[in-house]
């Protein structure tokens, strides 16, 4: 998290009364988590602490452990002016809402093959969407039109991110299609919903990284600091192979075969498994990373960090801040240049490669070759080179 929201959440606690060694280690947390804790949007900040907490608890003693979740509810109360323990109880007052809930967590997980983690972040979504309602029942919500969604986003999310927005959109959405699956009567404007607000796409082409932009960043870390191997190797995952940020987190040592030259990728968004090809050079990045750079420890997740004096796992928020720094210190900015650039940029690479859209779309890891067309951009550059020389053609000279 940036350092602007650090100093706030320790000015916070030193008016609540904390002493001085507290507020440090308290702050301390708030170092490796991300930027997306940075909402006071209730629903949303508590889904991201509760995502990082199953994330960074099973690797850490008890002490830290009890840290991370005190400096957690206490920076809930500076975001949202509500103690968490009270927003859980209230969240938990509409056993009306369970069947509901656990009918379309069934439906995802059973019928869409949705990974058990999206399933609950979307059921989390549906639920703040049906605490709004107040009366959530089948045949209330079978009276719903795309207004009554439009003003509860207007309403609801203020000031939130486009991309933040976008996700309780697409999971509303998903699910009424569960509830016309399951039968029940559903206005049709409600299935028409957008993946995500309009403003989201800027322009019709998918905007990637320019050429110098692409080379400043795999060429950010010379390895001549600490980590830098470490981070790199993170870049070169996502700009070569395309890979998602989860995907780089959660890659294992045991995922590596070095005798076929391939990264298994376990658990990805679409809850299917895929095989990547691993480029020499980059395995050979791996290699010296593994055998000299990486602490010995017990866990076999690939990537490490130091974190208060102790090795843990890099988890999604970890990742992240590798991009996002290296984008900050190359002065790499404008409304799309987030971690999945490096995605779209590999896709593009990729499809341009001549491989095809269909193979294109299986080393993505996309169900849908329209969730890939929506990726790539082409290569106009290469197209008139072709043009050029085409047969009966004219000549660009």
């Amino acid at each position: 998290m940036n350092q602007q929201s650090i100093d706030t959440f320790s000015a916070f606690l030193k008016s609540r009364g904390y002493a001085e060694q507290t507020i440090h280690i308290y702050s301390k947390v708030l170092e490796i988590v991300s930027d997306t804790w940075n909402t006071n949007d209730p629903n949303l900040l508590y889904e991201h602490i509760n995502s990082t907490l199953k994330t960074l608890e099973p690797t850490l003693n008890n002490s830290i452990r009890h840290n991370i979740r005190a400096a957690a509810r206490q920076f809930f109360l500076l975001k949202t002016g509500t103690i968490y323990k009270k927003y859980i109880n209230k969240m938990n007052t509409h056993p009306g809402y369970d069947d509901i809930i656990n009918d379309f967590f069934v439906y995802s997980t059973e019928f869409k093959s949705t990974t058990s983690e999206s399933a609950k972040s979307e059921c989390q979504h549906v639920k703040a969407f049906l605490r709004y309602l107040g009366d959530a029942t089948y045949e209330s919500l079978a009276k719903l039109e795309a207004h009554d969604i439009r003003d509860y986003v207007c309403s609801a999310f203020q000031g939130l991110k486009s991309s933040s927005i976008g996700r309780y959109v697409t999971s509303l959405r998903n699910f009424f299609r569960f509830l016309e699956y399951k039968g029940y009567p559903i206005n049709e404007s409600l299935i028409e919903l957008p993946l995500a607000p309009a403003d989201w796409a800027k322009g019709k082409i998918p905007v990637i990284l320019t050429r110098d932009e692409e080379k400043r960043l795999r060429d950010h870390h010379p390895a001549n600091q600490k980590n830098d191997n470490r981070n790199r190797i993170i870049i070169l995952l996502m700009l070569n192979l395309g890979m998602r940020c989860s995907e780089v987190a959660n890659l294992k040592l045991t995922d590596i075969s070095w005798s076929k030259g391939t990264i298994k990728l376990h658990d990805t968004k679409n809850a299917h498994d895929r095989e990547l090809p691993l480029p020499s050079s980059l395995g050979h990045m791996i290699e010296i990373y593994i055998l000299s750079e990486r602490p010995k420890v017990k866990t076999d997740i690939l990537f490490i960090r130091n974190y208060l004096h102790s090795y843990l796992p890099m988890n999604l928020g970890c990742v992240r801040r590798v991009v996002r720094e290296a984008f900050q210190k190359e002065n790499i900015s404008g409304w799309w240049k987030g971690s999945h650039a490096l995605r779209r940029t590999a896709a593009s690479h990729i499809y341009n490669s001549g491989i095809g859209l269909k193979l294109t779309a299986d080393l993505l890891g996309h169900e849908s070759i329209d969730s890939t067309i929506a990726y790539v951009k082409v290569d106009f550059d290469s197209l008139r080179s072709v043009a050029a020389y085409w047969p009966g053609g004219d000549s660009n000279e």
